[in-house]
């Protein structure tokens, strides 16, 4: 007979911006219950029929955070799994939901339903759904004092970890639940710096590791964020998932799978020069931004999805970046950004001659060190095989102004200073995070 995992017991209500999880030992009959409330972590341990409690009050949210994942850790290490959530008794609603998420008929079937049990986020649906409409003030302060009156239901514990984790996470709403959201590690050393005392402060074994000489791990802070994203009643309907990493990816692909939303990774940006085949592992993903040597092993594996690819190169490099670059790997490619190192003739000659600039759509060569004068001459050139683009991104500081009165009726052409202002749009669908992705100097 197979082991059915065992399931949470439902539980309607947690003290205001809690979050817990329960993980259990199928051979031992154990179970571990975590809760972190603010700067509260509390780990209750089951065995037999005696109870273990720990409870310990931190100097701040971050600590606790730290030493929840540390527990987390030694559990899943020790042969715990984790106890899967009650089913949903809104599933078949849930389901057309799933089928069509950007139809607003699934969530006002589910409002009907979530309102006949008091539950604050049908009002909020109908409330959203109604502004997608008209939008309107009336409208607009009924939401207001509805996420005023119902914040820990709906949205607040996802508010707390963003603002005790500065720059981790990052949401986008729809119709009561998120939309899309984005996940950073990039700032894990920083926010270790800035709440170092109260690190120092904890016991080395609470935290695991000695903070006099270490730091958390990488991924601690981003694991927590997607941890507490994936587990909250508003992450249901996600679609699309940005992950900014700096470092080690695998913890956030196995929590990914773990949930099964491993498919929802749409933006990837790998900050780290270390990299892996991501073909297999993100099946759904439709932007990547990485290093040029980290290029070649993200693509191994075919990326039958991939429409945006984002380098930082060098230009010793532009043998490796273009084999990695081939149709075969990457049939569905349509804009491609070489960030950085500025082309000379040779190298723009050697790039336009690629079969992949023959699918694209957009090709972006902004760079912020000033732009070579060769590059330009070989763009003039190979404009006539360049007609498809119907979009070329050229650096205009230090560009001589004589060349770039001679682009001045090439309509493609979008010239972008050392900020790329009015960019910001592209810039976002091309890499994973924030306001460029922490990917530009």
């Amino acid at each position: 007979m197979t082991d059915l995992p065992m399931r949470a017991d439902h539980q309607d209500v947690l003290p205001q911006g809690a979050f817990e999880l329960e993980l259990y030992q199928p051979d031992a009959s154990q179970r571990a219950l975590l809760r972190i409330l603010g700067n509260i972590f509390e780990q209750r341990l089951d065995v037999g029929g005696a109870r273990e409690t720990i409870r310990q009050r931190y100097d701040g949210a971050l600590v606790a955070v730290t030493v929840f994942e540390h527990h987390i850790t030694k559990l899943l290490a020790a042969g715990f799994c984790h106890v899967s959530p009650p089913p949903s008794p809104y599933d078949d609603v849930e389901s057309l939901i799933d089928e069509e998420p950007e139809e607003p008929a699934g969530y006002l079937l589910l409002a009907e339903l979530l309102q006949a049990s008091g539950d604050p986020r049908g009002e909020l649906i109908e409330i959203s759904a109604a502004r997608l409409k008209a939008d309107t003030p009336e409208l607009r302060k009924r939401e207001e004092d509805l996420l005023r009156a119902h914040e820990p239901r709906l949205f607040g514990a996802l508010d707390d970890v963003r603002d005790a984790l500065p720059g981790t996470l990052w949401y986008e709403k729809l119709l009561g639940f998120v939309r899309e959201a984005s996940i950073a590690d990039a700032d894990a050393v920083v926010l270790a710096d800035e709440f170092e005392p109260p690190l120092l402060r904890t016991d080395r074994r609470e935290l695991g590791f000695d903070p006099r000489v270490e730091r958390p791990a990488p991924h601690t802070y981003a694991v927590h964020a997607l941890r507490r994203l994936l587990h909250h009643p508003a992450g249901r309907f996600i679609r699309r998932l940005r992950l900014d990493i700096n470092a080690e990816i695998e913890p956030i692909l196995a929590l990914l799978v773990e949930h099964d939303r491993i498919d929802r990774v749409s933006h990837l940006t790998v900050a780290s020069r270390a990299a892996r085949a991501l073909g297999l592992s993100l099946p759904g993903l439709l932007s990547l931004a990485c290093y040029a040597r980290s290029l070649d092993p993200c693509t191994a594996v075919p990326l039958s999805q991939l429409v945006r690819v984002t380098v930082r190169w060098e230009a010793t490099a532009l043998s490796s970046v273009l084999a990695a670059l081939h149709p075969t790997r990457l049939p569905a490619l349509q804009h491609l950004c070489l960030w950085d190192a500025p082309l000379d003739a040779r190298s723009t000659a050697v790039l336009l001659d690629d079969p992949i600039i023959g699918q694209l759509k957009s090709l972006d060569l902004w760079s912020q060190v000033a732009p070579r004068r060769g590059m330009y001459e070989a763009l003039l050139d190979k404009r006539g095989e360049l007609a498809h683009l119907q979009r070329l991104v050229l650096a205009l500081h230090g560009a001589p102004a004589d060349l770039v009165a001679q682009f001045a009726d090439w309509p493609a052409v979008v010239w972008a200073d050392r900020s790329r202002a009015g960019l910001e749009e592209a810039d976002r669908e091309a890499i994973a995070g924030f306001p460029l992705g922490g990917f530009l100097f």
